[in-house]
């Protein structure tokens, strides 16, 4: 029996059941029968399906609780305790972590995942402590260069990054988009001819994904359907204020349904919501921080052959065009033309060419990238 890779995919704040880690990562490597895959991250309440990947929920507690000064120490318990051959990264405080087990095993092959612009995200995603978050992203930054440096290779989650962070162009690297698992059965579009109308925003909430612009749009859109209407609200609240206010908003809007909590909420339980829907939102906020990303419910809404609202945006918008699949809205707006919106959902022929093929998780180029790192470690070990 071939002895399996022991491989380590492991993230602070992103629950062990992320769909990254574990669904297109963990799955893609288990797959292939070569790879025992660990996922190191934060606590949730679910259990591995396959039996070469393993859940090890380390980390339980809030945001900006003190235990996550230990966050390094008890990565670093663990991951002694497996082994690992190959380390995946998508937190750059664990940095100091990684480094110091390097130190010791320098035959790891050490992959930084950039999932997100930490420092794009201190600066424009908080209003509050601004003083101290800027203090805190010249330490991230400092962290995450160190961590990509020592990295044989980064995985990169959004073509803007680079962009973003003109550094990464200087260091090997892979894009890996977000893009969403091909299903096992293509779906076919769904069609639209005239209420009643399943409304559904899915995914983080915050004031930066544009929660309050979306629940002002859907307010004006009920207005115009009433019982015609339903409205879904699902997905993870990222900020303890955000999540305070949006229950006391949703206790005066009774007809709203909402699956709502401050801790991620499982993957399944959004794509659920997507699948029960007839149309999606997108109701991103333009800040410095999101204008480069790519949101990856556009993909979920697409795989689904559900249209969306989406945001104003022209590299959204030039995306989504050719597929028939959006109706662009400028989500800044006080008011909107609710009639001329409503005739376009009846009217419009969407997913008239059908769902593209691009819109899937490139699994293919993540086996190859991993597979050539295999080798090449092989390689050098036994010369």
């Amino acid at each position: 029996m071939v002895k399996k890779e022991v491989v380590v995919i492991a993230s602070v704040l992103k629950p062990v059941d992320d769909t990254r880690m574990y669904e297109k990562m963990a799955r893609s490597l288990a797959s292939t029968g070569k790879f025992c895959v660990n996922i190191l991250g934060f606590f949730s309440n679910t259990h591995s399906e396959h039996r070469d990947i393993l859940f090890h929920p380390i980390f339980h507690f809030k945001r900006n609780h003190y235990r996550r000064l230990f966050a390094n120490l008890t990565f670093l318990k663990a991951v002694k305790k497996l082994s690992p051959g190959v380390i995946i990264v998508s937190t750059p405080e664990l940095g100091p972590a990684v480094i110091l087990y390097r130190w010791f095993h320098p035959g790891v092959t050490l992959l930084y995942d950039v999932q997100e612009n930490h420092l794009y995200n201190l600066r424009y995603h908080h209003g509050r402590h601004q003083w101290l978050r800027k203090c805190m992203a010249k330490m991230v930054g400092q962290l995450e260069k160190l961590l990509a440096q020592k990295s044989h290779c980064l995985l990169v989650a959004e073509k803007g990054y680079f962009q973003e962070m003109p550094w990464l162009s200087a260091l090997p690297s892979f894009l890996l988009e977000n893009k969403v698992l091909r299903p096992q059965a293509i779906l076919k579009p769904k069609q639209l001819n005239s209420p009643p109308l399943s409304v559904v925003y899915t995914g983080t909430i915050s004031a930066a994904y544009g929660i309050w612009d979306a629940l002002r749009f859907v307010e004006q859109l009920h207005q115009q359907l009433g019982k015609k209407l339903s409205f879904h609200l699902v997905g993870h609240v990222t900020q303890q204020q955000t999540f305070q206010m949006l229950t006391q908003y949703l206790r005066q809007h009774p007809w709203m349904q909402a699956t709502i909590s401050e801790q991620p909420v499982p993957h399944q339980v959004l794509i659920n919501a997507i699948e029960q829907a007839d149309v999606g939102m997108v109701p991103h906020q333009l800040l410095p921080s999101i204008v480069h990303c790519f949101p990856t419910r556009i993909w979920e809404y697409m795989a689904h052959g559900i249209p969306f609202f989406l945001q104003q945006h022209n590299p959204w918008v030039d995306y989504c065009r050719p597929w028939y699949c959006a109706i662009p809205i400028d989500f800044s707006q006080q008011t909107w033309a609710m009639e001329s919106i409503t005739y376009t959902l009846e009217q419009e022929d969407f997913y008239s060419r059908g769902i593209p093929e691009t819109i899937y998780w490139d699994k293919k180029g993540f086996l190859s990238i991993m597979n050539d790192l295999s080798e090449k470690d092989h390689s050098e070990t036994t010369h």
